[in-house]
């Protein structure tokens, strides 16, 4: 988008060419790089060991627990049901006159006949009294202990008590008889603790090589999960270290797999704009040449003409272009004046440019004849420049003391002249080519012809380059030359400065937002 044209009575070169701007994705403190981890660090292979080697303990544990108890339980039913069985069955031996007369002797003799298991520790028969008439070991004392419930022992009319008898633990299965007295058998239950301490033994060592052997399968199945995860982490600490072209060679069809595919186009895109990033820095390198030539080429201030009010303005595109503009001593009464404009851009269009005006300087001295000056520099310039490339130009030479000009044009857009005499705005076109486009140098030659002509007083003469009638809306449409020239016609009776600054405002109006595709060049002569 072109700027708005200076403050009045400023000298526009006018601006110089920018400063291209900084790298937008450079930051201006430098790049932070995130300090790598200095602690130990588990491995996800081992974690997940871990994990399940625990989970194969408690479950193992949880097992176990559950095969002892179950074990424990499955003893006691049994202890629990011969001890019903033995009592009933000794109840429906004895004989009630045997307590009744207390004939102890029948009732030992049948009592250590029917103890058969290592089990029993004790038979007894015993009044209503509580008073011992029969026993296997004839003590005359027990031990009450405590009272199991045991719903099977209800329904036979059994009592079963827990207690210790020798320091190890009994139960007592007792049953009535005949209501004058009841008989007590006493087991032994030491092999429930037993049972309970080889399950546990047994189970543990069997938990143990479970929990080692689940472990050890654990870790290889993590191993062998966890190997795209370390291929991975190889891949990436190679692109870290600047290897872009690194691609990995993950290929399952899983969730990892789908992260190596988004890893290699990711690196391919780091790829393709590290170097995206390496030519726009070469081309922001080469438009700062450019710039810097460009503003070396251009004149620092306008020159003293009498008799003529001068104005002269230039604004380059983002992209350096090839206008050119100068004001040329060619002797104590004649300047040159030349407006161009170099196809190419960049650094070439920059070259081209200076050997341009390198050349009409030379030719230019002491040279009245713009046709012969123009000529010149194409039979110098032509052979040595690259096909395609090419230069045009409008060059004129005033002489101040009579006001007469000579123009010649080379391909240049047509210098437009404000006739106060005919009250209207003038193309002028005199024939001619681009230089260069004729590496001979004859048919450059024929084509050239010089327009001679008188600026009367309040004529106004504008030279200028294709960015003003070229310069674009946001929708694309030009700015055109009948808007330029009807602007000229509406400031004919303002200053050259006025009136280049309408025709800048204007065109500023015009664009908007749009950006500015091409360098902008405009000089003012008029007459007082």
């Amino acid at each position: 988008m072109a700027h708005p044209p200076g403050a009045r009575g400023r000298r526009p070169h006018l601006g110089k060419a920018r400063t291209p701007d900084r790298d937008p994705g450079r930051s201006t403190g430098g790049a932070r790089h995130s300090r790598p981890s200095s602690g130990f660090s588990i491995p996800i292979a081992l974690k997940f060991t871990a994990l399940i080697a625990v989970l194969v303990i408690a479950a193992m544990a949880w097992q176990a627990m559950t095969a002892i108890e179950k074990g424990v339980e499955h003893l006691e039913t049994e202890i629990n049901e011969n001890g019903i069985a033995q009592v009933l069955s000794v109840a429906g031996l004895i004989d009630p006159e045997w307590i009744r007369n207390q004939e102890t002797e029948k009732l030992d003799n049948l009592l250590r006949r029917y103890k058969q298991s290592s089990r029993i520790r004790d038979i007894v028969v015993m009044n209503l009294q509580g008073q011992i008439i029969g026993s296997v070991r004839g003590e005359d004392e027990r031990s009450e202990g405590e009272k199991i419930l045991y719903p099977k022992a209800n329904q036979a009319g059994v009592s079963i008590n827990e207690l210790t008898e020798g320091g190890d633990p009994a139960r007592s299965f007792s049953k009535n008889i005949a209501g004058i007295g009841k008989v007590e058998i006493l087991i032994s239950v030491k092999s429930i603790q037993e049972a309970r301490a080889n399950l546990s033994s047994s189970l543990t060592q069997v938990s143990i090589i479970a929990s080692i052997g689940g472990a050890f399968g654990a870790f290889l199945l993590a191993t062998f999960l966890t190997r795209p995860i370390r291929t991975l982490m190889r891949d990436l600490k190679k692109v870290s270290m600047g290897n872009l072209q690194h691609q990995s060679q993950v290929n399952s069809s899983d969730e990892l797999g789908n992260l190596a595919r988004i890893f290699n186009q990711m690196t391919k895109n780091l790829h393709t704009a590290q170097a995206a990033k390496l030519t726009r820095k070469a081309l922001d390198h080469e438009l700062s040449l450019a710039t810097n030539i460009q503003s070396g080429l251009l004149p620092s201030g306008l020159p003293e003409l009498p008799g003529f009010d001068l104005a002269a303005f230039y604004l380059p595109a983002k992209e350096v272009g090839g206008d050119y503009y100068d004001f040329l001593a060619v002797d104590e009464n004649t300047t040159g004046i030349v407006v161009a404009d170099v196809s190419g851009k960049g650094v070439p269009g920059s070259l081209v440019m200076t050997m341009t005006r390198s050349l009409l300087h030379m030719a230019a001295k002491e040279n009245l004849s713009p046709e012969k000056t123009v000529i010149e520099v194409n039979n110098c310039l032509a052979p040595d420049m690259n096909p395609g490339m090419f230069v045009t130009m409008a060059y004129l030479v005033l002489d101040t003391r009579n006001r007469e000009i000579r123009l010649v044009r080379a391909g240049h857009n047509a210098p437009l002249l404000y006739s106060a005499r005919h009250g209207k705005v003038i193309d002028l076109h005199p024939k001619g080519i681009a230089i260069g486009l004729d590496r001979e140098g004859p048919l450059f030659s024929s084509q050239l012809e010089t327009q001679k002509f008188t600026l009367q007083p309040d004529d106004v003469l504008v030279l200028y380059t294709d960015g003003i009638v070229e310069g674009k809306d946001p929708r694309g449409n030009d700015f055109g030359d009948e808007r330029f020239q009807r602007l000229i016609f509406e400031t004919r009776d303002r200053k050259a400065q006025e009136i280049l600054d309408t025709i800048m405002e204007d065109l500023r109006v015009h664009q908007k937002s749009a950006e500015q595709s091409d360098d902008i060049t405009l000089l003012v002569l008029k007459s007082c």
